[in-house]
């Protein structure tokens, strides 16, 4: 965003037969067509989200993944257009796209879609990274709110039951870690991949999530607030006692590395894949919630002897993508593995 949010602030979007308006997560007063109709996911995280809420029938064209759960969950993903880069705007216009969610490269793009009637609605949080887990847990929830707003009905129903169902499962999560004290909290570190040294900082779903979970994330020992890497001497300094890896990427990168050896988390055994679901479980709704619970169970379960992550992962995809998964599919994903049993990131990202 740079300096072009100041200008981004102060532009709102100019669609026709406008009958009410939205904040969106810029803090841009932004007008809406009388109906949405036809979106485009310009960003990773609009997808599960619109899915999420019941809407994925409205999407018109969406940023390329290849999340591990998402066709499983929702097969018509697949007819789905998908696209990289910056949106094309004829193209847009030619799918008859009324709204698009935008973040990547929001200073350019949301001025284009502007020019063209698309109301265009900065979707993930800009800024300084949230300083507590209060401010996490209010800007997981405004997000998942703005989806509801802008598509309406029903969707917004189901936007303020996850939310009710968030802020109650993580309080309750908070409610028995945080009374423990920062010297006892285990040494965490995330591997987002592709390689062993790139992480995801304070700006980061993982990052609050284990902090939440009662972790000690020893990313947040760096400036670092989204995706980046740290220095290999700096993870051997902080000698994580538990390291999970994510996005399908193998443990071998952390376990088959001889400068890992001496780690406590691969001398220990304590190297781990992350669970993975219709999102990456670093990043969206899914992930602010289950990985949450996840980390609060492997760190502690003599604090969460009744949090069944296979009831709640049950629960939470047959409430919000009405899909049910039994007891091998739940298995599959809580060992971050795809429908079939492998693990691959197809993106290498």
């Amino acid at each position: 965003m740079g300096a072009t949010l100041g200008a981004l602030l102060a532009l709102a979007c100019c669609g026709t037969a406008a009958a009410r308006s939205v904040i969106d997560m810029a803090g841009r007063s932004v007008e809406l067509p009388a109906q949405v109709r036809r979106v485009a996911c310009l960003e990773v995280l609009c997808y599960p989200r619109v899915f999420m809420l019941g809407a994925e029938a409205r999407i018109g064209l969406m940023y390329d993944t290849a999340a591990p759960w998402m066709v499983a969950t929702n097969p018509q993903v697949r007819s789905i257009p998908r696209m990289v880069g910056e949106p094309n705007v004829e193209e847009l216009l030619a799918r008859g796209i009324d709204t698009a969610f935008v973040f990547y490269d929001a200073g350019r793009v949301v001025p284009k879609l502007a020019t063209v009637g698309i109301a265009a609605l900065v979707s993930q949080p800009v800024g300084p990274p949230p300083a507590t887990a209060e401010a996490f847990i209010a800007d997981t929830m405004r997000a998942v709110r703005l989806f509801g707003q802008v598509l309406g009905g029903e969707a917004e129903a189901r936007a303020e039951e996850w939310c009710r169902i968030f802020e109650t499962r993580i309080r309750r999560v908070l409610a028995r870690t945080a009374d423990i004290p920062a010297a006892q909290r285990p040494r965490l570190y995330y591997v987002r991949g592709p390689q062993a040294v790139n992480t995801q900082g304070r700006g980061s779903y993982t990052y609050w999530s284990g902090t939440i979970a009662g972790a000690s994330m020893i990313a947040g020992a760096l400036p670092l607030a989204g995706r980046g890497s740290m220095a290999m001497e700096d993870i051997l300094r902080w000698d994580p006692q538990v390291v999970l890896v994510g996005r399908q990427y193998p443990l071998a990168l952390v376990q088959g590395d001889p400068r890992w050896a001496d780690v406590t988390a691969v001398r220990e055994g304590r190297v781990l894949s992350t669970p993975e679901g219709v999102f990456y479980w670093d990043g969206g709704p899914e992930s602010a919630l289950l990985l949450t619970e996840f980390i609060a169970r492997l760190l502690y379960p003599d604090r969460f002897p009744d949090l069944d992550m296979r009831a709640e992962v049950q629960e939470y995809y047959a409430r919000f993508y009405r899909t049910r998964l039994d007891d091998a599919a739940v298995g599959r994903l809580l060992r971050g593995e795809a429908p079939d049993g492998s693990r691959h990131n197809p993106f290498n990202n």
